[in-house]
């Protein structure tokens, strides 16, 4: 193995920002020369954005604090995400759950369900004040049944269940005060296009225009107003690339832009940066993912993104803060559950880690942007990209000349500039 360039290694050096500076330089050292998967995403200084763990800001953070699982779901009230239950290890269900801080990235221990209670393939959401539990899969068969927590004293009870048959592996968004429920599996092995509306204020439930779908094991989020389902198997085992978009105002389905990839399930759906996120999952011919691909509400279009760098996963609790997105446990291609915690970081200081040699103005931009160097002149290499990664913009240009970005949409970006001696990444703000 070719060992690392001495000039990168200086700049492995340099202080990194956050609660896990010496975690973060151990784990790059480490595993440089050992570790193919970890090569392949950190070592991408000489191609693509230098110094990826840097430009990338993927940072592994402390494991989930129980035994490894999937199939979990989580809840989040504040700035605190709870996660619990899933398939451990031993292919049992699990009624524990945790806290985990994203102010403080540190995890604790809460009180669980009742152990009879365990079960995978639940559902999560959360009002201000309250977390709920929905549904799943246990010993006693499909679940219809409806928790809620009070983080104020630590404790777990019913509310109204669902007036219709248990399911598992349903999808789930929150709008306003509102949970849907979308399709799942019932108890005659058959996938579901029900909807369902819980209103969290008046403890109800309404039943809602169905999915056009049959889907269990889909992903879905909510983003503004509206709710997004995608991927999911159906009852004749394909596993669907479909897209859609609910309204609840007018209690109707839309169809947008398909994944422009494989169908899946098990993956993750959350919202970074203004935009929809999937993560990992896995196919109908039993291939997980890594992967992380990012979706435009405004053009319709989806874009690849910028992969977690560890083993392909599925099945696994992903969450978001204002800051950056988590994922956290899952199991892998062979079959092993897994109790690492990730964190894609929106606003890791990539500029404290790269030689100062370049500057541009203004930051936030608008319309044009310079760029000067007090080591370089004439021409360079310019790329831009979405903070996930999606590439935007691209070129040629000198110091002495702008660049024109006033098609851009305001938001957060990296740009990489490269001549002929060096690369460097920017953090680059247009409004």
């Amino acid at each position: 193995m070719k060992s690392f360039p001495q000039e990168k290694m200086d700049n492995f050096k340099k202080p990194i920002m956050g609660n896990n500076n010496r975690r973060i330089q151990e784990f790059i050292f480490q595993n440089y020369s050992m570790k193919t998967l970890y090569c392949t995403a950190f070592v991408t200084i000489m191609i693509g954005f230098p110094s990826s763990i840097l430009a990338q800001g993927w940072t592994q953070l402390d494991d989930f604090p129980s035994t490894a699982r999937d199939d979990g779901t989580s809840f989040t009230i504040n700035s605190i995400t709870y996660c619990g239950t899933g398939l451990n290890s031993s292919w049992n269900p699990t009624s524990d759950f945790y806290a985990f801080d994203t102010s403080s990235e540190s995890w604790s221990t809460i009180t669980g369900i009742p152990v009879n209670e365990a079960r995978q393939y639940s559902n999560g959401f959360a009002s201000p004040s309250h977390g709920y539990l929905f549904g799943g899969l246990n010993g006693n068969g499909y679940l219809n049944d409806l928790w809620t927590y009070d983080p104020l004293v630590d404790t777990w009870s019913l509310v109204s269940p669902l007036p219709s048959v248990g399911r598992s592996g349903a999808s789930c968004f929150v709008i306003g005060d509102t949970a849907y429920i979308i399709g799942g599996q019932i108890a005659t092995n058959q996938s579901i296009p029900e909807v369902w509306a819980y209103s969290m204020t008046s403890d109800t439930w309404t039943q809602k225009n169905p999915l056009p779908d049959s889907l269990w094991r889909a992903s879905a989020t909510s983003f503004q107003d509206k709710g997004y389902v995608l991927f999911g198997r159906e009852n004749n085992g394909i596993y669907k690339n479909s897209f859609y978009e609910y309204s609840p105002l007018s209690d109707t389905w839309a169809s947008l832009s398909n994944f422009p990839g494989v169908g899946r399930t098990y993956a993750a759906l959350s919202i970074l940066n203004n935009r929809i996120v999937s993560i990992a999952g896995r196919d109908s011919i039993g291939n997980s993912y890594n992967d992380m691909w990012e979706y435009s509400t405004t053009s319709d279009t989806w874009s690849i993104a910028l992969n977690l760098p560890a083993a392909q996963r599925r099945g696994g609790i992903c969450f978001n803060s204002s800051t950056g997105l988590y994922y956290t446990t899952g199991i892998d291609l062979n079959d092993v559950r897994l109790t690492e915690t990730w964190k894609f970081d929106l606003f890791l200081e990539v500029d404290e880690l790269i030689n100062e040699e370049i500057s541009m103005y203004p930051n936030p931009a608008k319309n044009l942007l310079n760029i000067q160097s007090s080591m370089s002149t004439g021409e360079f290499h310019y790329h831009i990209s979405s903070i996930l990664g999606g590439s935007v913009k691209s070129g040629e240009s000198y110091f002495e000349q702008a660049i024109d970005i006033d098609q851009l949409k305001s938001g957060n970006y990296l740009i990489m500039i490269t001549t002929e001696s060096n690369t460097y990444t920017k953090k680059l703000v247009i409004y």
